[in-house]
């Protein structure tokens, strides 16, 4: 297996050691750095290849989860907390690979790694395969228009068809990569290369007119912003 770089964003020194301890065992992983800030995070990651993040939540005053909030290409991230709260909104912003509660057993971290290396290899493959009844159907990230949840399924409209998916809404904003896709409602999730207008209550793809969610409101103002920009 190809060796996998990683950065590890912690302030808490003997939470990192045990991390680092665990990854040490396995010859396919190799430490880059142990970072107790999002500032010392980014100058790492922009400024060589990193394949994968271990993030901690409350960081010396500062809120990891606003690495996630950022538009930047981040690889995959594994957020390491001690806090659960944070699960769910980790989950919404849709780019962290696993959530690992400390303290959290080698087992478990296995599980993470798993799931964060199928999440790079289904980002860099542009595809995604969500199972339909008892197989599962092969989709390509720009054939996807939106997403639709409904109930325990999803409705996936891609290719001028509507299909529905054995997955709910939020499970498959987590297998999508969150910068090609966001959430913009409880029920929606749609492509952002598709935006082609939008008001403040409303967006449409083409003639599909989608709610904007008033939770979900502000955290579109930057791709919001981004869209205007490219209109000009």
């Amino acid at each position: 297996m190809e060796v996998q770089q990683y950065l590890i964003i912690d302030d808490t020194a003997s939470d990192a050691l045990y991390l680092t301890s665990l990854l040490g065992k396995l010859s396919s992983f190799d430490l880059v750095g142990v970072v107790p800030t999002l500032e010392d995070a980014l100058n790492v990651i922009v400024s060589q290849p990193i394949d994968l993040v271990f993030l901690d939540i409350k960081l010396n005053g500062q809120f990891g989860l606003s690495l996630l909030k950022t538009e930047m290409t981040l690889p995959p991230v594994i957020i390491t907390s001690a806090y659960p709260d944070y699960a769910l909104e980790s989950y919404e912003i849709g780019k962290a690979a696993d959530y690992l509660l400390k303290p959290y057993t080698p087992e478990r971290l296995h599980i993470a790694l798993d799931r964060a290396l199928q999440w790079r290899s289904q980002a860099s493959t542009n595809v995604i395969f969500l199972k339909m009844g008892r197989k599962s159907r092969r989709f390509e990230f720009q054939s996807i228009d939106y997403v639709e949840a409904f109930g325990i399924y999803s409705k996936v409209y891609a290719d001028n068809q509507m299909y529905l998916v054995n997955e709910r809404l939020a499970s498959v904003a987590d297998l999508l990569p969150a910068g090609l896709f966001k959430r913009i409602h409880k029920s929606y999730l749609i492509h952002t290369s598709k935006i082609t207008s939008y008001d403040r209550h409303h967006i449409w793809l083409s003639q599909k007119k989608i709610p904007i969610g008033r939770s979900f409101r502000s955290n579109l103002n930057e791709l919001l912003s981004l869209f205007d920009t490219s209109e000009e």
